[in-house]
This record gives C-alpha cells, structure tokens and sequence, in this order.
C-alpha cells in the first residue's frame, strides 16, 4: 500500500511547491522516555533577540482521528510534545464531511494556541515540518482523494502552516511507528476493527475495515449491533431470553421495544451511541448471560480472521513476528482479548503478542518521527 504524501501547503496562499520524502531508518526517541528525552527540544529561531528572530520550525503536527474522538498534538524532535488539541469523531464515514472538516480545524487551533500562548508566539511566527494525520475511513482510493481535501481545508482554515502533509488510515500510521522496518501485525478493534500487516521489506497489506455498514466485525459497533438485534429477537421469540433486553433498554432509557427500533431508524441514531453497548454486552456477559456469552466469542473469532487473513496476505505466518492489539475493544474486554490471544497462540507460535503501553498517539508520533528523521 503507497503511503501518499501532499505537497508543501501554506494556508496563507493555498499554493503548492515541491514536495519532500522522508529518510527510512534511524534512531527513534519515544515519546516520554527518561534523561534528556524529556528535555523540550526548541527551535533554534526561538533563542536571541525578537527582532532578529526567523520564524520558528516545529518538526511534527500528529493527528490521531477516529469514530469517537480526535487528538492534535505539536512536538519537538525528541517527540516530546508541547502542545494539544482535542474534539470529537473526525472520521467523515460516521461525522460526515462537514463536521470532520469542522473537528479537524477545532483540534488543530487548539494545539496551535496552546503552543502559542507557551511561547508567546503569533500564528505566523513558526511553521510546522511534517503533519501526519492519520485518520479513519481512509478505506478507498475516493477515501483517500477525499479525506485529503478535508485535511486540506481544516488546515487552512486553522492558519497553521505545515511544509508536508501526510494522510494515511490510522491504523497504517500507527502500524509503521510501532513495527518500523520489522514484520508485524496490528489489530485495532474499537469503533470499528482492521487489521494491518507489515512484511519487513516496505510492504504493507489490509484486511477488514469496512466500516460499519458492511464490516467491522468484532468492534464496538458491531457487538453494540448485535446485542440490539439479540434484543429484537427476543421480542420475537426467536431468540433466547437475555438479560441485555433490560440492560440495553435501561441504557438508552427507553421503556419498551418498540423506543428501541424507532431510535434505530430515527435521527438520533449514532455509531457511537451503538458501539457504547459493547460494554453493556460484558457486563451481561459476567451475568452469565449466554446470548452475551455468544456474541463476545463471535467477536473474537472474527478478529482472530482479520489476523489470519492479513498474516497470509503479508507472506509472514511462518515468521516471528509482532501482534499488536489496539483499540477499547481489545484493552478492555478481557473475555475477547482471552479468547482471541488463545486462538492466535494456537495457530500462530511464533507471534509475540503485546498490548502496547502507548497511547495510539504516542505511536503516530514515532510515525512521523521515524519517517522523517531529517526533521530533527
């Protein structure tokens, strides 16, 4: 999968120049780490008098967005960072264009002013190297052509001048910053659930991701599906009594079955709202609720074939490689992360699987850091 990367842009004239490559390889400082690492690395154009001052290069702008909520942060060369933004969905598939648009250039003033009253700078006074927005329901190429021009437009209308731009899935970003040159795998089941592998020698493959019309099997939005519908199909009969049916209907405060389906096809209807029932579906599940039961071992089995499906793609099976398991979904639901790491152990005994301590825009900063290592 290409990695597009976007030209010089400045938000002033909304013209284009030439674009720059990062370097592959080199040594990468992670995020928070201990000695001189946690030292604020500032631009040399911040030291001596004002007026004889450049306009000021901050290496990294690192933008985590997804289904539920965005991060903005601004970093030094180390990866410390200096300055965040946050709001809420920015993926267009489930805020729609306008309020992805909207939210990407909320959490990029955010950032911008945050550093700004730190340094007492104006807008126009510092420019940023590389920003890395990695975002989901980047799916298609049309996703790709079109979650370019949103970005475009947020970054314009935030001010901020950024001299590279790059756009890619979320999970591709934080794929590369966690694994670098190294084989691996990254499972990301949260809003929605993808998997991507890298196969050590620059190529990099998908499976699932769909979104959550047609896919996002085992994320928090189709368990929240499928207990909605575990619920409908008690009312019918056709499903075995569930405690979720009072669960459920107790969470959204509604009385009766007939408040549930006119919510679902109603205006108030969000992805959040359903995938926020995937933690109703646990608790039902500890209950001993066996319909709940069900639903959370179906969610692991279709993770378990998103990896599967991504490891044959890259060629990797019979390699030690690295598993890394992202997303609410899979650090907080214990019973799919048991079910699922058994699977994986069983069929694939070489794979170390680790649940990273980093945050997933801890990960998108080494992303952009490691790719671009001349930033420094």
């Amino acid at each position: 999968m290409s990695r597009p990367f976007l030209p010089f842009f400045s938000p002033e004239d909304g013209q284009s120049g030439s674009a720059r490559t990062g370097k592959d390889g080199g040594a990468l400082h992670t995020p928070g780490t201990g000695g001189k690492r946690n030292q604020v690395m500032m631009p040399e154009q911040l030291s001596g008098p004002a007026e004889n001052r450049s306009p000021a290069v901050f290496p990294l702008l690192a933008v985590d967005g997804g289904g539920t909520k965005t991060d903005a942060v601004i970093t030094d060369k180390t990866g410390k960072i200096l300055a965040k933004g946050k709001g809420g969905a920015s993926n267009y598939q489930a805020a729609g264009e306008e309020s992805a648009a909207e939210t990407l250039a909320r959490v990029l003033g955010q950032a911008a002013s945050a550093l700004e009253d730190r340094l007492g700078l104006g807008r126009k006074d510092y420019r940023i190297r590389r920003g890395v927005f990695a975002l989901a329901g980047i799916d298609t190429a049309k996703d790709q052509t079109l979650v370019e021009g949103l970005v475009r437009r947020a970054v314009q209308t935030s001010g901020i001048q950024i001299e590279e731009l790059l756009v890619e899935n979320d999970a591709l970003s934080t794929l590369i910053g966690a694994t670098k040159q190294s084989p691996g795998v990254l499972l990301i089941a949260g809003t929605g659930s993808i998997a991507f592998a890298h196969d050590g020698k620059g190529n990099f493959y998908r499976s699932g991701g769909w979104g959550h019309r047609f896919g996002d099997e085992g994320s928090g939005y189709w368990i929240g599906k499928e207990a909605v519908r575990a619920v409908l199909r008690m009312h019918d009969g056709r499903e075995k009594p569930t405690v979720l049916s009072d669960l459920v209907l107790k969470h959204l405060r509604f009385d009766n079955h007939e408040q549930l389906y006119n919510w679902a096809y109603g205006p108030r209807y969000s992805v959040d709202e359903v995938s926020a029932l995937s933690v109703i579906v646990e608790q039902a599940c500890t209950l001993g609720d066996p319909v709940s039961r069900r639903i959370l071992e179906k969610a692991a089995s279709e993770l378990f074939l998103l990896v599967e499906a991504v490891t044959e793609k890259a060629g990797i099976g019979e390699k030690s490689f690295k598993l890394l398991l992202l997303g609410g979904v899979l650090q907080n639901n214990e019973r799919i992360r048991h079910e699922l790491v058994q699977k994986v152990r069983e069929k694939r005994r070489d794979a170390e699987i680790l649940i990273p301590r980093q945050k997933p825009i801890e990960l998108i900063i080494q992303r952009g850091l490691y790719d671009g290592e001349e930033t420094g």
